[in-house]
């Protein structure tokens, strides 16, 4: 019986610390996008508070349901974070209602990914095929999941916490322009379940 103890004791001893722990890969594949077809665009004299002087878009990205992302209590919708070595690209999944065909959305300026742990943020430089800082339609999804790709600052591999910020922007109907702040997420928690690649070093004959 002690020999037996005795292998036990040295089996345990030889399992490294973690195991049965999935470790991520360095960096995500990008998600994938395609432009949409502008219908019109916005009026030279745009006005928050005219609904008619937004541009009109339809044939968003249509992607599936998914449970993977995050909804950060910002407004709604699904989150995910893709971590890679040229940017962060942070998809926005929205299921659109079927009672209703058309929708209007904005994104701003000033929005960040904040490193939870040391303050730094992490720009907004762009949303891929839409304007920044206008509000837009889009239409013919009803029923559908659609996706927005935000394009941000890319993160140092240092960073293991953030928080969402959306900017403050103007207030009109049905819109509240005040900025807000997710939650602090674990960024492992953000990223995508399946995709992933790890960087590899080059191959040279």
């Amino acid at each position: 019986m002690k020999k037996i103890l005795f292998a036990l004791m040295l089996v345990c001893m030889a399992i490294p610390d973690g195991y049965g722990k999935t470790k991520l890969p360095t960096y995500d594949v990008r998600p994938a996008n395609q432009a949409p077809t502008l219908e019109r665009p916005a009026w030279p004299d745009y006005d928050v508070q005219n609904e008619n002087s937004f541009a009109v878009f339809s044939n968003i990205l249509e992607v599936k349901p998914t449970a993977s992302g995050k909804n950060m209590g910002t407004g709604g919708g699904l989150w995910t974070l893709y971590r890679c070595e040229e940017a962060t690209y942070v998809t926005f999944d929205w299921q659109v209602p079927s009672y209703q065909d058309w929708w209007f959305f904005r994104f701003t300026t000033g929005s960040a990914i904040i490193d939870a742990d040391t303050g730094d943020q992490y720009l907004l430089r762009e949303i891929e095929y839409f304007p920044m800082d206008q509000c837009f339609w889009v239409h013919g999804q009803s029923g559908r999941t659609i996706r927005f790709v935000l394009v941000f600052a890319p993160l140092p591999l240092s960073v293991e916490h953030v928080q969402i910020f959306e900017a403050s922007a103007p207030t009109r109907r049905w819109m509240d322009g005040d900025a807000m702040r997710s939650r602090v997420f674990d960024l492992d928690e953000l990223r995508p379940k399946a995709e992933r690649v790890e960087k590899q070093g080059r191959v040279i004959y």
